[in-house]
């Protein structure tokens, strides 16, 4: 660990689940899953390698709609800034239903809704019934945040409910339309759900401790799960995520042409080595790269095909009508094969960089221990 983050470490309460949202790079679900903590993302925000990676993993995976994007919050109250179309809302549903299918158990969604607004959430809940009745047969659980409006708590969940046509978890907005302590408190206390999440709200945020008091209180079988954007809270000038991050981009790999001895890949737990690797292009060589090599080797139209096709069979075969020497042992090829190798380590060092800092940065996090 590069740098002291003692004020991430107070112990976190019994029964107490937190997501660390905000990781929507690959990069960072790699970094959050690899100590086991569970993660956070905002479905508009993932592309098809980090919606892979979320699958790969199976590891729990709070995954939010994205529909705080479309407002912001004023002095006069939210307002409506970007609107989003039905066309979108189906895209993210199926992806929804898509990473549901994978985790099932492991994954948690917020349902369509729009931040503020009861009577649109409802609308929504209704005109997607059908695709939510899909992901609820996953074994996935469906939030609902529960919008302040002329519906109290208890009257707009089982509003939502009939429009959905099926059970949903009570999720309480902490940041904009924020529930209020008496309506949270007056709600659990008549409901007694058995999971209730918190909504934007982390476990150091300094309401945390009383409002988890107040729902064990009133409602001690409530399972409780929150969620906070962890990276944003250490992303920044004089920040660990950011320091170390620097640090870690000044660092040299040693041992290329050996076993690679990095500090990024010492704390991904990644290992590469030179010996194993370089005679099995097709494990780390891009297309564009073996390209490149049959180019620089001066590889005939047919022999170029036959490589870019199997690389580690055409290695092993003789140089042309020469069967004392291999194509490996071809100087020119070696050459190839190791400015591609040294090109390789480093796109993927730079890549792990990220990965890296979040590990660093989280290892002794209190949310870790709750997420395994």
């Amino acid at each position: 660990m590069l740098f002291d983050i003692s004020e991430f470490r107070a112990p976190l309460p019994n029964d107490v689940q937190v997501f660390a949202s905000g990781a929507n790079r690959l990069s960072e679900i790699r970094g959050f899953a690899k100590l086991g903590i569970a993660i956070g993302v905002a479905v508009n925000h993932l592309n098809e390698s980090a919606i892979a990676e979320l699958i790969t993993i199976q590891q729990p995976v709070m995954i939010d709609s994205g529909a705080f994007s479309e407002v912001v919050a004023g002095t006069s109250g939210i307002r409506v800034t970007s609107p989003i179309t039905d066309q979108e809302w189906r895209r993210r549903l199926a992806i929804y239903l898509r990473l549901a299918s994978s985790l099932r158990q492991k994954a948690i969604l917020v349902a369509p809704d729009q931040v503020g607004n009861q009577q649109e959430t409802l609308l929504r809940l209704e005109r997607y019934r059908t695709e939510l009745t899909l992901i609820a047969a996953t074994s996935a659980t469906l939030l609902l945040p529960l919008q302040i409006g002329s519906m109290s708590h208890i009257e707009f969940l089982t509003a939502a409910e009939r429009a959905a046509g099926i059970p949903l978890v009570p999720a309480m907005p902490m940041r904009k339309a924020a529930t209020s302590i008496f309506a949270l408190t007056e709600f659990v206390r008549e409901v007694k759900p058995r999971h209730v999440h918190l909504l934007g709200m982390g476990i150091e945020n300094h309401r945390a401790n009383k409002i988890l008091r107040l729902i064990r209180h009133f409602s001690p079988r409530t399972s409780i799960s929150l969620d906070s954007n962890r990276m944003r809270a250490v992303t920044g000038i004089g920040r660990p995520m950011t320091m170390t991050g620097t640090a870690l981009r000044s660092t040299d790999a040693e041992g290329i042409y050996a076993e690679v001895d990095s500090p990024v890949l010492a704390l991904t737990g990644d290992r590469f080595d030179y010996t194993d690797s370089i005679a099995f292009p097709s494990g780390w060589c891009t297309a564009e790269q073996l390209y490149s090599i049959a180019v620089s080797v001066g590889m005939l139209a047919g022999e170029s095909a036959k490589f870019r096709r199997d690389p580690d069979s055409f290695l092993q075969g003789p140089f042309r009508d020469n069967a004392e020497i291999s194509w490996m042992e071809y100087p020119l090829m070696e050459l190839g094969l190791n400015r591609a190798w040294e090109a390789y380590l480093d796109q993927t060092i730079r890549s792990a960089v990220r990965t890296a800092a979040i590990v660093s940065v989280f290892q002794d996090s209190s949310i870790r221990r709750r997420c395994a």
